[in-house]
């Protein structure tokens, strides 16, 4: 099997947060490569593992991770499998195969982030709307195959085994209100970060996966999903627009406009965020940043 690269750089969390964003964006640089599987989630395993789904089986091993990079030839190569950073042993596992890679997160107020995990489960019709959240989480705790709903919020747990194991000046961590509030200079940061031309100026704007419940299920189908009309508009589409990610916005645009975003229960809400409150505390210390907004 011929030699192919291993990933530099790792888009490690957090769920919700905009990496399908960030990555679209990443990815228009001619120096940077993310794999097209943008999930591999080789670390969540031993290597060696077999899983089977759908009547086939995928055997973890490292040509089989090689491969998922066999076209890359860029200067900065990586991957964004968000689950990483909520898993106790991808860090150690990170750091065996990738010693000197580089870490990059998005972080979201964690009620927020699990409120929009739980619209976007919604919107997949994976779960029912208007039910008691709390009682959702400690319902998921015990399911076999969880969402894991709050533990994927508990940053500082996780995260500080990152920073016990990796250089930090490997890791580069942003907030989910900076990404949001200019994109471009998050970007241009990680272009520094990666060590590649952070003059290079990507479209940004497209949001992707976003969450929250259809308004109308026909139109939100139509514009979300594979169909013959969008397939013959796409010439006309293409031709007016010949930037792939300026198509992408308008795209993102029309399936956001098409989505409502109920509010949670404030009551809810008060308690998740003192359940977070203990994480959130030292979360500011292990990142150094204010984060005194998470916490009223």
């Amino acid at each position: 099997m011929p030699e192919f690269p291993l990933p530099n750089f790792i888009i490690f969390g957090s769920m919700k947060s905009g990496s399908t964003s960030l990555c679209n964006y990443l990815n228009q640089h001619p120096d940077i490569f993310i794999s097209k599987k943008k999930e591999p989630n080789f670390f969540l395993r031993e290597k060696g593992s077999q899983i089977t789904q759908n009547g086939k089986t995928t055997v973890y091993t490292l040509d089989w991770y090689k491969y998922w990079f066999r076209n890359a030839t860029q200067k900065a190569i990586g991957e964004a499998s968000i689950a990483y950073l909520s898993n106790e042993k991808a860090p150690a596992r990170i750091k065996s195969t990738l010693p000197n890679v580089k870490l990059i997160a998005i972080l979201r107020e964690p009620v927020s982030r699990l409120y929009s995990h739980y619209l976007f489960m919604v919107k997949a019709n994976q779960e029912a709307h208007n039910v008691d959240l709390l009682k959702l989480i400690e319902t998921d705790k015990k399911s076999d195959s969880p969402q894991r709903y709050f533990e994927r919020g508990l940053y500082f747990h996780y995260l500080k085994n990152y920073y016990e194991i990796f250089d930090p000046q490997n890791i580069k961590i942003f907030l989910f209100e900076d990404f949001t509030s200019n994109p471009m200079k998050v970007v241009k940061d990680i272009f520094e970060f990666l060590e590649v031309d952070s003059d290079f100026t990507p479209v940004v704007g497209a949001k992707d996966a976003i969450s929250g419940i259809p308004k109308n299920k026909a139109i939100y189908n139509f514009v979300y999903k594979k169909n013959w009309i969008k397939k013959a508009l796409q010439p006309i589409t293409r031709a007016l627009l010949p930037n792939r990610e300026k198509r992408r916005v308008l795209w993102t645009k029309l399936i956001e406009k098409n989505l409502s975003r109920p509010s949670l229960d404030p009551k809810t809400k008060e308690i998740l965020s003192e359940m977070y409150k203990p994480d959130i505390i030292q979360l500011q210390e292990l990142i150094n940043r204010d984060l005194s907004n998470w916490l009223s």
